[in-house]
C-alpha cells in the first residue's frame, strides 16, 4: 500500500508540474541557418537538398531546447525530456538567405517517447525533393516522406514495420496512388505473404496538420 501511494504521489507531482510547450519566436528571414537557432536551443539534425523545384539547396532543421521538462504532448502524455522544433527553410536564390516556410513543434519525437529504447528520433534527409522523416524503435520504425506541393507540405508516402514473436510485418503506403503493400511472415520465410489494399483518405494530409506519429489509423490498426 505505501508503495502504492509513494506511486500516485510521484505522478500527481509530475502532472503538477507538467507544462505545454510554448516555442520561441523565429525569425522569418536568416543570412544563415544558425540565424534561426535561438539561445538555449541547439541543431539535433539538419538536411540540405532542393525542396522547392528551383535547383538551389534548401534546409531542414531539428532544434532541441537545452532544458529539460516534463511536457504535455498532444496526446495528453506527460514526457519528460526536450521539447524539438522541425523547421524548414528554403533558400532565397537572389540573396543567399533563408526564409522560414514551414514550423512543426510538435511531430518530432522526444527522448523519452521510445519504448524500451528511449531515444526514437533517427534523422531527417533530403532527396529527390521529398523530406523524409524516421523513427527507430526496439524491434519497429516508421518512415514519413513529405513533398512540397500546392504551397504546402504533403505527406505522399510512409514505411512502417517491426518483429514481434518471430513475425516480421510491415506495410509501405503510397498516399498520392491511395494503395498500400502489407507483408507479413515468418522471421525464417524466404518469401513474405503480400497483398494490395486500397487507402481510404479523401486528401493528402500536410505535415503543419501532424501533431504527432501513431496518431492517424490510415487503416483498421495501422496507425501513422
Amino acid at each position: 500500500m505505501k508503495i502504492l501511494l509513494t506511486l500516485v504521489l510521484l505522478l500527481s507531482v509530475n502532472c503538477l508540474f507538467a507544462q505545454t510547450f510554448t516555442p520561441p519566436a523565429f525569425p522569418k528571414t536568416g543570412k544563415n541557418f544558425h540565424s534561426f537557432v535561438p539561445e538555449n536551443w541547439f541543431v539535433k539534425d539538419s538536411a540540405q537538398g532542393d525542396l522547392n523545384g528551383d535547383k538551389v539547396a534548401d534546409r531542414a532543421l531539428v532544434l532541441e531546447l537545452k532544458a529539460t521538462i516534463n511536457e504535455v504532448r498532444p496526446d495528453s502524455s506527460v514526457n519528460l525530456g526536450s521539447p524539438r522544433v522541425l523547421l524548414i527553410l528554403f533558400k532565397n536564390p537572389t540573396s543567399g538567405g533563408y526564409e522560414l516556410t514551414l514550423q512543426n513543434n510538435s511531430f518530432i519525437l522526444r527522448h523519452g517517447e521510445g519504448g524500451m529504447e528511449p531515444e526514437p528520433y533517427r534523422k531527417i534527409s533530403i532527396k529527390n525533393r521529398v523530406l523524409e522523416i524516421v523513427f527507430e524503435f526496439v524491434r519497429s520504425s516508421a518512415t514519413y516522406k513529405f513533398r512540397y506541393q500546392q504551397n504546402d507540405f504533403k505527406l505522399i508516402g510512409a514505411t512502417s514495420g517491426g518483429t514481434s514473436g518471430g513475425q516480421i510485418e510491415s506495410w509501405d503506403i503510397n498516399f498520392s496512388t491511395k494503395k498500400a503493400l502489407h507483408a507479413w511472415g515468418g522471421i525464417s520465410d524466404k518469401n513474405l505473404k503480400q497483398e494490395w489494399k486500397a487507402v481510404p483518405t479523401a486528401k493528402l494530409r500536410s505535415l503543419k496538420e501532424m501533431l504527432m506519429p501513431f496518431q492517424w489509423e490510415v487503416l483498421p490498426n495501422v496507425l501513422l
